[in-house]
């Protein structure tokens, strides 16, 4: 019985020593190793697989593109273009795919489909109209209220 206790708890220290390893990350890629590596390249990000073969994104130097420096990301002019901030919101009514990108969790497809929904209805009425896009609930919605308005405000009103 001691015996099997003792097997457990040495279990558990490994399965916790494993997991904050893992969860850690690696310090730098395994394909490329100290002495191979040539220090004036950047190091580029790297794709690991879990136990499960899921794949598992990481990083491994400066050279990690930043969501706003990405390519196809909608950040690479600063200001106006990088992510969507209540000083500097996405107008629903007038934005084009680039820059409704720049709300959390929208690619080109839903972008796609929010320009899809608005030129049915003409223009939005108010926020909530999002939640007729396939793929869009109310946490979304929630989330993006502070980073949307309807309208420009020169173009009559927010």
């Amino acid at each position: 019985m001691a015996a099997r206790v003792a097997g457990v708890v040495v279990a558990l220290l490994v399965l916790g020593w494993i997991g904050r390893t893992a969860a850690a990350g690696p310090a730098a890629p395994m394909s490329v190793g100290a002495a191979d590596h040539d220090a004036s390249a950047p190091l580029l990000p790297t794709m690991a697989a879990n136990d499960a073969g899921a794949p598992l994104a990481t990083t491994a130097g400066p050279a990690a593109a930043s969501p706003a420096s990405a390519p196809g990301a909608a950040g690479a002019n600063g200001g106006a273009h990088g992510r969507a901030t209540p000083t500097e919101p996405v107008y629903l009514n007038h934005a084009s795919i680039d820059e409704l990108r720049r709300l959390p969790g929208v690619g080109p497809k839903r972008a796609e489909a929010i320009l899809v929904l608005r030129q049915r209805l003409g223009r939005f009425q108010r926020v909530e109209d999002l939640l007729r896009v396939k793929g869009v609930g109310r946490g979304a919605v929630k989330k993006w209220r502070p980073l949307v308005r309807l309208d420009a405000p020169d173009a009559g009103g927010v």
